[in-house]
């Protein structure tokens, strides 16, 4: 079996990079979007919008993540950044979906491109929820109740939606 050359230049750099180029800003924008929507839901259940984005952290400090409900360097910052590079990863995924579903304009084809964005955030809740083991989920679950986890990942794919179809052509 050949190795794939990964050379600056290459043909297969050059598209890593264009995906990568399109989905940090969608990852970023998704990733917004479903902690503000965490955040509110916590807000109406629990006073506390922090709580869900703090529990994030819970896989690295189990003990006191979860219980955490006001601001903090260790909870509220690195969860927050935890939830925006998980978004920027499924992001990833998104962007290769619509390369293929729905061709290098996405606002020419927009369902196609709402067709991605559920496919990505189907899979992003079953890896987060079905694969991966309970200390490696968001943490969101231990502040929200179903209907409002279902929410935040909604407005998770309406973000990555919402990115590609404002998106300029060049790009």
């Amino acid at each position: 079996m050949k190795m794939r050359e990964y050379k600056i230049g290459s043909p297969w750099y050059q598209a890593a990079c264009a995906t990568l180029r399109r989905a940090v800003p969608s990852g970023l924008l998704a990733g917004c979007l479903s902690a503000a929507t965490a955040s509110a839901a916590s807000t109406d259940a629990s006073g506390s919008p922090l709580a869900p984005i703090n529990a994030v952290t819970h896989s690295m400090w189990p003990q006191r993540a979860l219980r955490e409900r006001g601001f903090s360097i260790r909870h509220t910052v690195t969860g927050f950044a935890i939830h925006q590079a998980a978004a920027i990863f499924w992001a990833l995924l998104f962007e290769q979906l619509v390369d293929r579903m729905a061709g290098p304009v996405p606002s020419r084809r927009p369902g196609a491109t709402a067709l991605a964005a559920a496919a990505t955030v189907a899979s992003a809740y079953v890896v987060d929820y079905k694969v991966v083991p309970n200390r490696l989920t968001p943490g969101f679950e231990a502040h929200l109740s179903r209907r409002s986890l279902a929410n935040v990942y909604m407005v998770l794919g309406a973000g990555l939606l919402t990115a590609a179809l404002l998106r300029r052509p060049d790009r």
